[in-house]
């Protein structure tokens, strides 16, 4: 409710700051509209009257014109960004009253055969992802999911993030001051690729010295002709041929030139929004030391990234006057112009182009923080994960970041060391599944280094197993039972080769009768036991929880209850030591009408 509140204000300061600059931008169109009208005042009425007061007074008028045309495209670009910041703060309100069904949910990320990602709902309809995600670039986009889908186990790197997020979480107005710039121009991951491989081709006119003569003498030449044609008539026929002689070296390299063109102009949108990110991060000052090194490798080489991609945007833009064709006829046959440009964009290239990659993984990685320190900074109350090296996962209050606050049921939970497994049993719909994936969704966020839903929350980094949503595939004739002993296999596997993994199981083996399940699910659980393997198995069997009594240093039974009023069943969501005494399968089936007795 607190940062719904903050949202609404500061979209209310938003809104008046908008209207405001929308106001003055109509007062300058009219000015500007009025000041055209005295400048055709001036032609057509004082210069008749008066030659050298028209003029002189037309030439101030176009000034001022010009001028006002030049503050008009500022302010424009100011209540654009102002559009996009209503927009993102409107955008806050909703999520904050739980409406994120609509925003991108990053369903091309969805891998059923992902370690844990697919049994976790990172991905998808009503996803984490779809929550979280802020990102502006298409880049941090998918740095983000990479955050998600890999865990990262170096405790250094995480602490390293954590400080990162912590430091912007208190910066919201760079944070969205970076989005708003960022949602003015669109990009795609085909724009960085094709940016990438431009600047990987081999540079063509400046290993030529033959072009770059070519590119400096004719032109050169042939203003010179014009020049001298207007005082000495002489010279008319040789200004002519050598703006012919141009004309057709600029068509000798037309396809070229003209693929080379409408690749790098469809990249203008990308460039310009790519410029005014770099500009936004190279102003601010930061303190962690991920942060400052981000900052600081924009400004390597002669020019900053920002100042870089600026130029690079102009030389894109003044390519593009080709697209005249009279404006074409003039530049082409004057200044052999496709050829000055693409020199231009071989120079930047041969300065700057090695920086790209560099420049753009830093930017996704910005984008990335951006994104974990505003979920952190829209839950004042989640923990910062501590670090540990000896206990696995310590929590308390411990609840699902996507559950609405007003419905969350938290629990303590703790597993102390490598090689326990908590054997949580409990009745249909009591909350056991829910809880498995609260318990992850939480490790994952630590590792990523941004708060948890916990109001407190230690942990050890390890990579994530888990077996709960395992289906069959028709392509390739697999039954669910075979998929899911794959995935077991697949887990014992890496546990046998001495990976430490946090496996978390539910219901194991759901495809096949109760004699093999009970029989093989014994089994998973001694190779696990055998192999040191950690995590939660979440089960309707109660025979698991009975193996506690052979394996007492490596099980620890916990269940969910349920309270049966006659007809009624109730469930609190709360985590208790021990096996389940309840069941209530029969009675939700009679609830339902399949069974009568």
């Amino acid at each position: 409710m607190k940062r719904l509140n903050y949202y609404k204000s500061r979209l209310e300061l938003v809104i008046k700051k908008l209207q405001k600059k929308q106001k003055l931008l109509r007062f300058i169109g009219l000015m500007r509209f009025i000041v055209f009208l005295l400048i055709l005042l001036a032609f057509f009425i004082l210069m008749p009257k008066n030659t050298v007061v028209g003029v002189v007074s037309a030439g101030v008028l176009l000034i001022l014109f010009l001028t006002l045309v030049k503050y008009y495209h500022k302010q424009n670009s100011q209540v654009r960004h102002l559009q996009k910041l209503a927009e993102i703060n409107d955008d806050e309100i909703k999520i904050q009253s739980h409406s994120f069904h609509d925003r991108d949910a990053g369903e091309e990320f969805i891998d059923s055969n992902h370690p844990y990602a697919f049994d976790m709902d990172l991905f998808g309809r009503g996803s984490l992802f779809q929550y979280m995600n802020r990102t502006v670039t298409s880049l941090g986009r998918k740095k983000f999911a990479d955050l998600l889908l890999n865990e990262t186990l170096i405790s250094e790197d995480i602490l390293s993030r954590q400080h990162s997020v912590q430091e912007l979480k208190e910066k919201i107005d760079l944070s969205q001051n970076f989005m708003a710039s960022g949602k003015l121009h669109s990009d795609s991951m085909e724009d960085i690729e094709q940016l990438i491989k431009w600047i990987e081709k081999p540079l063509f006119y400046l290993n030529s010295k033959l072009w770059m003569t070519i590119s400096k003498v004719i032109p050169l030449t042939t203003l010179v002709s014009i020049t001298l044609a207007v005082y000495f008539p002489a010279f008319r026929l040789l200004a002519i041929v050598f703006y012919l002689i141009q004309l057709f070296i600029i068509s000798s390299r037309l396809s070229v030139t003209s693929k080379e063109h409408l690749n790098i102009s469809k990249r203008y949108e990308a460039l310009k929004k790519y410029g005014f990110l770099f500009r936004i991060i190279q102003e601010n000052q930061f303190n962690s030391e991920a942060l400052k090194k981000i900052s600081e490798s924009l400004v390597t080489g002669p020019l900053s990234a920002a100042k870089s991609i600026k130029k690079l945007s102009k030389i894109v833009k003044a390519f593009d006057s080709r697209l005249n064709f009279l404006v074409a006829l003039f530049i082409e046959g004057l200044l052999l112009w496709d050829i000055q440009c693409m020199i231009r964009l071989e120079k930047w290239k041969k300065l700057q182009g090695h920086h790209f990659e560099m420049w753009m993984d830093t930017l996704a990685n910005f984008d990335s923080f951006v994104t974990l320190s505003t979920f952190a900074f829209n839950h004042p109350g989640f923990a910062i994960p501590e670090l540990s090296d000896k206990v696995i996962l310590e929590s308390n209050e411990l609840g699902h970041p996507l559950i609405r606050p007003e419905d969350r049921v938290c629990n303590h939970f703790t597993v102390r060391e490598e090689g326990i497994l908590i054997v949580i049993t409990g009745a249909n719909m009591a909350g056991k599944s829910t809880f498995l994936r609260t318990v992850a969704v939480n490790m994952i966020l630590a590792m990523t280094g941004t708060t948890v839903c916990a109001k407190n929350f230690v942990f050890k980094p390890m990579s994530i197993f888990s077996s709960m949503r395992t289906s069959d595939s028709l392509d390739n004739n697999e039954s669910y039972f075979y998929a899911e002993l794959k995935r077991l296999k697949q887990m014992l596997d890496r546990l046998k080769e001495g990976e430490s993994l946090f496996v978390i199981l539910d219901e194991i083996l759901k495809g096949t009768n109760s004699a093999d399940k009970q029989k093989g699910s014994r089994a998973v659980l001694e190779r696990i036991i055998k192999y040191n393997g950690t995590g939660i198995i979440a089960t309707h069997d109660l025979s698991l929880a009975v193996i506690e009594k052979e394996f007492p240093d490596n099980i620890i039974n916990k269940c969910f209850e349920i309270e049966i009023d006659n007809a009624s069943v109730y469930f609190d969501y709360i985590l208790r030591d021990g096996i389940t005494t309840k069941m209530n399968a029969s009675l939700l089936m009679k609830q339902m009408g399949i069974l009568t007795d």
